[in-house]
């Protein structure tokens, strides 16, 4: 996902999907029982929700990449996790697939741009 003040907005304007709703136990209060979202990749970052709150926190940073950039590119105070790390590089085998789905996509989609 392209990680943007367009798409990282403070407030929403309408919710297409439940995600964690308000946080903490909301899913298991309206008798949700699935976990909801685990991560958020963007091209900046991996989030992951807090353990206890839910909100959207970051776990990993990409290469090259620095917190005021995320911040920038951010409509909301970030939350950064006690243990940041740096995102580790795609395997050979993650490229491999990563590509092949793309051009999966690109096909089925014609080349749009």
């Amino acid at each position: 996902m392209s990680h943007s003040r367009r798409g990282f907005v403070e407030k929403l304007d309408f919710v297409t999907s439940l995600g964690h709703g308000e946080g903490g136990d909301h899913r298991a209060r309206l008798g949700v029982k699935t976990k909801g979202p685990t991560k958020l990749i963007t091209d900046l970052c991996v989030f992951e929700p807090d353990a206890v709150t839910k909100e959207m926190t970051v776990r990993s940073i990409h290469p090259g990449v620095t917190r005021d950039e995320i911040e920038g590119n951010t409509g909301w105070k970030v939350k950064y996790a006690p243990d940041v790390t740096t995102t580790p590089a795609p395997s050979a085998q993650e490229l491999v697939v990563l590509r092949e789905l793309h051009a999966r996509t690109k096909r089925a989609h014609g080349d749009q741009g």
